[in-house]
């Protein structure tokens, strides 16, 4: 036999050993790449490269999609704070005003105006009491010269005239012991009057002012106080209230 056939037999059996241990006919498995190995070692979670960090990375979970937040709103200064500012900063609105209310009461007599102001004294309302004298009525009278002696001659005199509606007055006062021929309520029928007499020939007469002291009560305050005083309380029936000329 020649040696080239015997080489080519020898490479012929090479090769069929060679693909009998690659396909385990020869029960050993040959490896089959770097994977197989990396699948065949034991613990291969130990294995860490020189320089990798000791502890292994955590998976980072996909990032959830962020909702973007509505934008706020242009302040076009119409807001409830008016210029943008935290609303609990903002000043709080001054309470409304309470409404107040000044009523008068013309005229009154000292009673009447006693009992005015003891129907509005609380110390919630402002109470005013001026006094002044004012006319009542004009009085045709002969005056008085002190004496009760004068003023009954001239009532002697007075009824030899014809004239039999007089008076003489008693009472302690300027006007005591003058001689009273009427009281009217206008200048005009005092006058006439007057004039009357002297056709009877009465020459000492005079036409004068009969005056007292009237009252004036003002009262400010609360509107609804004064008004539930008006409504609740005594007032006299001849107290009328008006308004203050000045509240």
């Amino acid at each position: 036999m020649s040696i080239l056939r015997l080489l080519f037999i020898v490479l012929l059996l090479l090769n069929l050993l060679a693909l009998a241990a690659s396909t385990g006919l020869l029960g050993v498995s040959a490896p089959r790449g770097e994977p197989e190995r990396l699948t065949n070692q034991l613990n291969p979670e130990r294995i860490r490269l020189h320089g990798e960090a000791s502890a292994p990375l955590a998976a980072v979970p996909e990032a959830a999609p962020v909702e973007q937040a509505p934008a706020p709103a242009a302040d076009d200064g119409a807001g409830e704070t008016g210029n943008g500012d935290d609303p609990s900063t903002a000043a709080a609105a001054p309470p409304a005003a309470t409404a107040t209310r000044c009523v008068a009461f013309d005229g009154l007599g000292g009673e009447t105006a006693d009992a005015v102001v003891r129907n509005f004294d609380t110390a919630e309302l402002a109470v005013q009491r001026t006094g002044a004298e004012a006319i009542t009525g004009w009085w045709v009278r002969i005056p008085p010269d002190g004496t009760r002696e004068y003023a009954e001659r001239k009532g002697r005199e007075l009824r030899a005239l014809g004239v039999d509606e007089f008076y003489i007055v008693q009472d302690s006062g300027p006007n005591q012991y003058a001689v009273s021929l009427g009281l009217f309520k206008t200048e005009a029928a005092a006058t006439q009057h007057l004039e009357r007499l002297r056709k009877f020939g009465v020459r000492s007469a005079s036409i004068g002012t009969r005056s007292t002291t009237v009252y004036r009560v003002e009262v400010r305050g609360a509107q609804a106080l004064i008004d539930a005083r008006m409504t609740e309380g005594s007032l006299p029936a001849s107290a009328r209230p008006g308004d203050c000329a000045q509240p």
